[in-house]
């Protein structure tokens, strides 16, 4: 999958679309009501360039070499699950000069874009090698009649497309996998998964091999006394798992301690969807964020430079048979389905890192499942190094920017009434040195281009409703034991505090006053620059922004948390401790919480939900990681938001979790 080298060559590269942003076609904006096609099929696209070449030589590069191939299947020999080449046609192309939006005087989204990756672009060396001209193409799709039949035959809302650029006088192509999503839908109805914080990395599938492997020589040491074989020991070998609706209450300490691979995780996630799209119950997927652990490789190898590429061939399903030193035969280990469902991916404070961490320092292993005993004797070939574990820096997203998604903030149109914004919450913040050494960082937050860049979006969606997607949640309580007894105390509660005592119905009955932001210090493990900015303008009281949002999605936390937030008449200014200090926090809004999923399902009536949901909003929702579990609250296995639109009006946002199956049958 990577053997051609992006930052090598001459030739000019497509950036985008492609996995992690693709374009999103519906066949209903080129075909009349009896299906057929009314005019040409066209899409924009970037590329990227070197100085000395003409558009002349450019379309000379693409001419006859440029197609779209439909991904068929998710299953099998990874060119047999592709339908044949479709030709694509070049039909206009514009050299683009840097430009700054906030210096134009007519907005526009394509400059906003384009700035957003000229940023970026301008920041790491040697991104692209010597290209550095951008242009933007438009690109025609030829035999369209084809691939609508292909369509129609294969009974799905949807089909993927790879754009496949067949280099002149090179063995590989070049290869957007996933580009672009063709649909013949109505958009007024549709669903999404939000899913976050995958922590992809090789040495996930090494320790769940390394702790099956101890297990199995463990068991053979006392074959004739099976007495000695422990039931944690036959529930490691049989133990699986699967995604269902809501939590398997009764198993939650089996589960605790589940010795999570979170790469299995994914895996198995890419399985889920597959389901849903087969039966045409998805239209897409949010990855909002710590894509991987780390970027370095802990356990060496030879087939995989870093974890982006790991990422990206269990999302491909594709495997490195060649690798002596994993066995692929157990399906854990086995990229084994490519994933359908079209995807769009943010970066989070993880991806940038640099190094691994040592995973049997302090609590680390808990946050696998494991227990300390279960790591005795492992070991990552590669040296622990303290001050890489740490190191992060713009450069380090290289293979994320060359094979993913060329902007880290982007806006996505979903039919005529939803816009996505996806903003890019940075990396871990030093400012906070309190939350980063209690293993609960902040990020950097915002800057001051993307506040502005925000407020340019939210003017160019005029009256859609928008959803933001981001890495870093803007509200995070810090609910620790002094806080809870502190609250405790103040409620007279004789009981153990529970979250649900800081419900919306729970302080008022407390304490005659609703409002969260009162009692609970809310900037704990969220964006350190620009909040107080980032929430005004998402509650309307923006010296600009004079409109509230929907939706905003977010992880980080690896904790299940909801919110509503409220244009405050009067801001709080309350007083929170650090250590022996105390620092006056100024909270711009008022905030509430509630579990406001069960709240959506009690309207039966669409009309009674949109006037709820309007004066209500917005509304924050945190979803639990498909990586790590957290150690910070009421213990819940790793999963995921699976969100309804009907009627252009979000109507539910439940969450999936993993159950856990156990096998019945002794193991030798």
């Amino acid at each position: 999958m990577f053997k051609l080298n992006l930052s090598q060559g001459d030739f000019p590269i497509i950036i985008k679309p492609n996995l992690g942003q693709p374009t999103l076609i519906n066949i209903r904006d080129f075909t009349n009501d009896l299906e057929s096609i009314i005019k040409k099929v066209v899409f924009e696209a970037y590329i990227v360039a070197v100085p000395t070449q003409s558009t002349e030589d450019i379309l000379q590069f693409f001419h006859l070499n440029l197609y779209v191939q439909p991904v068929l299947n998710d299953r099998g020999d990874f060119l047999k699950r592709r339908g044949k080449l479709y030709p694509l046609q070049i039909v206009e192309i514009n050299k683009i000069n840097k430009v700054d939006f906030r210096e134009k005087g007519v907005l526009n989204e394509e400059d906003c874009i384009i700035w957003d990756i000229f940023y970026y672009f301008s920041q790491i060396d040697n991104l692209f090698g010597e290209r550095r001209d951008f242009y933007k193409v438009k690109i025609q799709i030829k035999e369209f009649k084809q691939i609508f039949k292909i369509l129609k035959e294969k009974d799905r809302s949807f089909l993927l497309f790879d754009i496949v650029h067949d280099i002149p006088n090179r063995i590989k192509n070049k290869v957007n996998y996933h580009a672009i999503a063709l649909f013949y839908k109505d958009w007024s109805d549709f669903k999404f998964i939000h899913a976050t914080d995958f922590h992809i990395a090789r040495r996930n599938d090494f320790l769940a091999k390394f702790l099956k492997e101890k297990v199995k020589n463990k068991r053979n040491q006392h074959v004739f006394n099976p007495k000695k074989r422990s039931k944690q020991e036959y529930f490691i070998l049989t133990r699986d798992f699967e995604y269902r609706k809501g939590f398997q209450e009764h198993k939650l300490e089996k589960l605790r301690f589940a010795n999570y691979n979170f790469n299995y995780n994914l895996r198995l996630l890419i399985q889920f969807i597959n389901e849903q799209v087969s039966k045409n119950q998805l239209d897409f997927v949010l990855m909002s964020g710590d894509l991987v652990d780390y970027i370095q490789i802990a356990r060496e190898t030879d087939q995989y430079k870093e974890n982006f590429h790991v990422f990206f061939n269990i999302l491909l399903g594709e495997n490195q048979r060649s690798d002596k030193q994993t066995d692929i035969s157990d399906e854990e280990y086995l990229n084994s389905q490519e994933i359908l469902a079209p995807i769009f991916t943010l970066v989070g404070n993880h991806d940038y890192r640099k190094g691994h961490y040592n995973i049997r320092v302090g609590s680390i292993h808990k946050i696998f499942g494991f227990t300390k005993k279960d790591l005795r004797g492992y070991h990552d070939l590669k040296p622990f190094n303290h001050i890489l574990a740490l190191r992060s820096k713009d450069k380090y997203l290289k293979d994320y920017f060359r094979y993913f998604n060329p902007n880290l903030n982007y806006i996505l149109k979903i039919g005529k009434e939803f816009n996505f914004i996806f903003l890019e919450t940075g990396q871990d913040s030093i400012a906070d040195m309190h939350d980063l050494l209690k293993g609960a960082p902040s990020t950097k937050g915002l800057k001051d281009y993307q506040i502005d860049l925000f407020r340019a979006y939210i003017k160019l969606s005029h009256d859609k409703k928008i959803i933001i997607v981001m890495h870093t949640p803007p509200i995070s309580p810090n609910f620790g034991v002094l806080t809870r007894w502190r609250i405790k105390r103040e409620f007279k509660l004789k009981r153990k505090l529970q979250w649900s005592d800081l419900y919306e119905r729970s302080l008022e009955k407390y304490l005659g006053n609703a409002r969260l932001d009162r009692v609970v210090n809310l900037k704990y493990q969220t964006i350190m620059y620009n909040w107080a900015n980032f929430l005004k303008i998402c509650t309307g009281s923006d010296k600009e922004i004079r409109r509230k949002v929907d939706l905003i999605l977010c992880g980080h936390t690896h904790t299940i948390k909801e919110f509503r937030l409220k244009e405050a008449r009067e801001t709080e200014t309350i007083s929170m401790g650090f250590y022996f200090t105390k620092i006056p926090i100024v909270v711009p809004c008022e905030v509430y919480t509630s579990r406001y999923r069960d709240v959506f399902k009690t309207f039966k009536n669409p009309t009674d939900l949109k006037i709820w949901f309007d004066v209500h909003k917005p509304f924050i929702f945190q979803t639990q990681a498909i990586g790590p579990i957290s150690l910070k609250s009421r213990f819940k296995p790793p999963g995921f938001r699976y969100i309804t639109i009907k009627n252009n009006q979000i109507k539910r946002l439940p969450l999936y979790s993993l159950h856990l199956i156990e096998k019945n049958t002794e193991v030798s």
